[in-house]
């Protein structure tokens, strides 16, 4: 069907929200397969990833190249086709929220870990802490091998409709436990609704979906105003391009969602250049290109559970930036590596990866919930890399290491390292002050000290104490203690006071220093190592397996 010059009204029904998704999709299952785990394939058999571009939208700009096709959500909907535009517009009105309820996590075990779950319940209830369990997560078959990232995930049983009272309780109890990795859950009890319109330039017609729509094209799709960095120094907005097909749907706050369906493979090309630099000797951007495709496969329905949408595109999950932002060599690394992913006994790995751990890696259990890998230990970043062998359990130490730091260090790269590899920052009083009350909801006052109160294997700052004339407030977690601290590049760093109200921060590293080293990659791909070589040194003894 082809846009005449009068209006469409294009009514479709939507789907029930506990609908289950069968491995034949047909159009009335989309909505469903927004929020699941299983995949549509490319006739190569590439999964295709459904990616966030946009979200909390009234309206959304958006053209392609060539002629546009529009597929409806439900069986019996017109297929619509609309030539040539300068632009279309989509837009969301009669709109609802999603209805979410929001749990204290306390806890987060592979599904298989039958022991450990039973062991961590009754933990929890013999401190009088009631609990319930979600599974989240799936099995993926790829050619006759499982890959299975099911996770437990055990919450304390009452949940809040208020999301900030989940936040408070969750606080409560990091605080009587001392654990930072205290996570919030969300469980979707109702999802969101939309009726969305669409109005093409130039042609005096209007479509109108209920629920969702999908938008094909021949070349690129083009985006306008999409958001990126934010909560960062380099938050904005810019143009941006997309192989695969767009969806139009609703976000948890009722408002416009825009999703890229794209094949895993050129998803990984539009995003690992947004992740390591371009011009990088091949090795090292093929081992970025093997973390980024273990680490997507190993998230996949464990995080977003609540959103239409499998991984975001932002530094949350992984920065993608669409076809834009392909480069020839990247593209390169992720064809020559095409479906290898990381496993360690069996299991697919989660390949994370930091920009520069600064000298040493950190144990993953100390920065998320649930991440006490073995293939995830805190290491020298060095040729003799074997835990414990540098000593980093105080501030001396770590003033040492990081004033005068080993000379066989992978990511100590005057080219790749500067600014990140060792780095100083100062702050006053007052914007300490500031930052601890944003992030914690507590006020120190006028801040007089800041005690460090542990540490993880790198020496990264795991809790402090900000001492004010108010009150002591108690910071937990590696990336909250950044945030509360002006937004420092990493939590490995020393503190000093330096007159009434200033403080100096000496610092190393830049990210939360887990897995991958990508400036210590660059420097062992530069000293001769291939990619397999880097992979094994910064995840001990895994299998490079290629899925598909």
């Amino acid at each position: 069907m082809r846009f005449a010059p009068f209006v469409i009204s294009v009514l479709l029904v939507f789907g029930a929200f506990g609908q289950e998704v069968g491995e034949d999709f047909t159009r009335r299952d989309r909505t469903a397969l927004l929020y699941s785990t299983k995949f549509l394939f490319t006739p190569e058999q590439i999964p295709i990833i459904n990616v966030l571009v946009s979200e909390g939208q009234k309206e959304v700009r958006f053209r392609a190249d060539q002629e546009m096709r529009f597929e409806p959500e439900g069986e019996g909907g017109s297929v619509i086709e609309v030539l040539r535009t300068k632009g279309c517009v989509a837009s969301i009105r009669e709109s609802r929220p999603a209805k979410l309820l929001f749990y204290v996590s306390l806890a987060r075990i592979p599904a298989k870990a039958m022991d450990a779950i039973r062991n961590e319940r009754a933990k929890w209830e013999q401190k009088g802490v009631r609990t319930k369990v979600f599974e989240r997560g799936s099995v993926f078959g790829f050619f006759g091998r499982l890959l299975d990232n099911r996770v437990v995930i055990i919450v304390e049983e009452k949940g809040f409709e208020d999301r900030k009272e989940a936040e408070r309780r969750r606080d409560e109890v990091a605080k009587e436990n001392a654990d930072a990795t205290i996570e919030i859950f969300e469980e979707v009890v109702e999802r969101p609704f939309g009726v969305i319109d669409v109005r093409c330039d130039g042609v005096n017609a209007k479509m109108t979906f209920v629920g969702m729509v999908v938008v094909r094209a021949k070349g690129l799709l083009e985006v306008e105003g999409v958001e990126y960095g934010k909560g960062f120094a380099w938050h904005g907005k810019e143009t941006r391009r997309y192989k695969g097909s767009l969806i139009f749907a609703p976000d948890r706050d009722g408002q416009l969602a825009v999703i890229n369906a794209v094949d895993a493979e050129e998803f990984l090309k539009g995003l690992v250049p947004s992740e390591i630099y371009v011009d990088a000797p091949m090795e090292a951007l093929k081992a970025q290109a093997v973390c980024a495709r273990g680490e997507l496969f190993a998230k996949l329905g464990q995080r977003h559970t609540a959103d239409p949408y499998m991984v975001c595109a932002d530094v949350h999950c992984q920065v993608y930036r669409g076809a834009g932002r392909e480069n020839k060599r990247t593209s390169e690394a992720v064809d020559r590596t095409r479906g290898e992913m990381l496993f360690y006994k069996g299991q697919l790995v989660d390949s994370v990866y930091s920009a520069n751990c600064g000298g040493h890696t950190e144990d993953g259990a100390n920065v998320w919930q649930g991440q006490s890998h073995a293939y995830l230990k805190g290491m020298p970043d060095s040729p003799n890399r074997t835990e414990g062998s540098l000593e980093l359990n105080d501030d001396a130490q770590i003033k040492t290491f990081l004033e005068k730091p080993p000379l066989d260090i992978y990511c100590n790269s005057e080219k790749w390292g500067k600014g990140s590899f060792r780095w100083e920052v100062r702050l006053s009083d007052e914007q300490i002050r500031k930052g601890v009350l944003e992030q914690t909801g507590d006020d120190p006052g006028k801040v007089k000290d800041i005690v460090v109160l542990k540490r993880g294997k790198s020496g990264r700052v795991l809790q402090i104490k900000v001492i004010g004339e108010r009150r002591e407030v108690t910071v937990f977690g590696e990336l909250v203690i950044r945030k509360a601290l002006g937004k420092l590049k990493s939590s490995l760093f020393v503190v000093e006071k330096e007159g009434n109200s200033d403080f100096r921060f000496i610092g190393g590293g830049f990210g939360h220093g887990v897995g991958l080293c990508q400036v210590g990659a660059i420097g062992m791909a530069e000293k001769g190592k291939d990619y397999k070589e880097i992979l094994k040194h910064y995840f001990g003894d895994v299998e490079i397996i290629r899925i598909y």
